[in-house]
């Protein structure tokens, strides 16, 4: 089913997409399709989340490197032909479908954030870090990519994800020596 989805999307891109044709190419009928995933842009989440993995930070040995193979991942999937013509139009869609939307972040967004907390835990256990916003440290590598392919139209090189996970570590060791918020008055640095 997702080997037929992404095949589609690589082949005609997101518009032209329908569960008519994964199911015709999957070998299929619609209604079982119908029966897992309301619509194309359910279909495709679901794709790109089996695709590209959910747990993107292996242990390393260092936070750096765990980081470098984060960001890695995600440029490898963000310069692909693929991802340039089917992810703006799938980010349009999860903006007027907010159901849809919470299916992304469960099937695509959460376990990759939590691959990061995990690394950010390993790096507090070997004494790497003292602290830092977990969530925080997620938008500050996610956000960057992002812009740079979606929005600027560039494709992400090397020195690119060395520069975020160079200001993503300087931002941690800024946070452990910035006053807790509970202690500022704020929630967040």
């Amino acid at each position: 089913m997702f080997e037929a989805t992404l095949a589609l999307l690589d082949e005609s891109g997101y518009g032209e997409l329908s569960l008519e044709k994964v199911a015709r190419r999957a070998g299929v009928s619609r209604p079982s399709l119908y029966r897992r995933w309301p619509n194309k842009a359910a279909v495709v989440v679901a794709a790109l989340a089996e695709a590209a993995g959910t747990d993107p930070a292996p242990d390393t040995g260092r936070l750096e490197g765990d980081l470098l193979a984060v960001q890695r991942e995600m440029a490898a999937l963000y310069n692909t032909a693929f991802a340039r013509h089917v992810v703006p139009a799938l980010l349009g869609d999860l903006v007027s479908h907010p159901e849809l939307a919470q299916r992304f972040r469960a099937a695509y967004i959460t376990p990759r954030r939590a691959s990061v907390h995990k690394a950010l835990d390993r790096a507090r256990d070997r004494g790497e870090i003292t602290g830092g916003d977990p969530e925080l440290v997620c938008d500050l590598l996610a956000g960057p990519l992002l812009l740079e392919a979606f929005v600027l139209d560039r494709r992400v090189d090397d020195a690119y994800i060395r520069a975020t996970v160079r200001a993503v570590m300087a931002a941690l060791t800024v946070q452990a020596q910035a006053p807790r918020p509970e202690e500022d008055g704020g929630s967040r640095p």
